[in-house]
């Protein structure tokens, strides 16, 4: 005869245990979120730093269509940096016919950011440096105030980010994406002294 044993009460989560459990959880959830968002400023980097690798394609498309010669671009249209008669245009409008399209020159960590946000302004998130405006690709030459000089393509900036937009969540102390001459493009802490973003 078989013997029914005693049944005994169940077993449950005290208070004390669920608290702690529900703390735990808060806890990695913090720490999860606040991950998170170095993620979203890791994927602005990386998409931006594809834009500008665009720009370089399509320059160096420009350059192979123009007798090795770089493209005259107006890096403010609403302030020319070459007056009438010139027929200078901004970034897009010049390389558009050689591959350029409006999302590769929309930095996402710029348009994230309200206080930026050059691409709605000016219609580009990045700012084209005219140092080798017209110039030819295989000796441009620099004009500065000490005279004229020949650099190596890996040296002279052409296009970077209008804003320090990267790291930090947009803050004064962040990075900014810098395209050079010969396509390479650089990540760096921008040290130039910032009160306020542009009007």
């Amino acid at each position: 005869m078989m013997r029914r044993g005693v049944l005994s009460p169940a077993h449950g989560f005290t208070l004390i245990e669920l608290l702690c459990v529900i703390s735990i959880i808060a806890i990695l959830a913090g720490l999860l979120l606040s991950s998170m968002g170095s993620f979203h400023e890791k994927g602005d980097g990386v998409k931006c730093t594809q834009n500008l690798r665009s720009i370089a394609a399509a320059v160096q498309l420009y350059v192979g269509s123009n007798d090795g010669q770089f493209p005259e671009i107006q890096t403010d249209p609403n302030n020319p940096t070459y007056p009438p008669p010139s027929t200078a245009v901004g970034m897009l409008a010049t390389l558009a016919p050689f591959g350029l399209i409006q999302d590769s020159v929309k930095c996402p960590a710029d348009v994230r950011y309200p206080q930026f946000n050059y691409f709605v302004k000016y219609g580009t998130s990045y700012e084209w440096a005219p140092y080798v405006d017209d110039e030819l690709q295989a000796a441009p030459q620099l004009f500065t105030r000490r005279g004229q000089f020949t650099m190596p393509l890996s040296k002279i900036v052409v296009c970077f980010d209008v804003e320090r937009v990267h790291g930090l969540n947009g803050a004064f102390t962040s990075k900014k994406n810098y395209l050079y001459a010969d396509g390479h493009v650089r990540n760096y802490w921008d040290t130039a002294p910032r009160g306020r973003p542009k009007n």
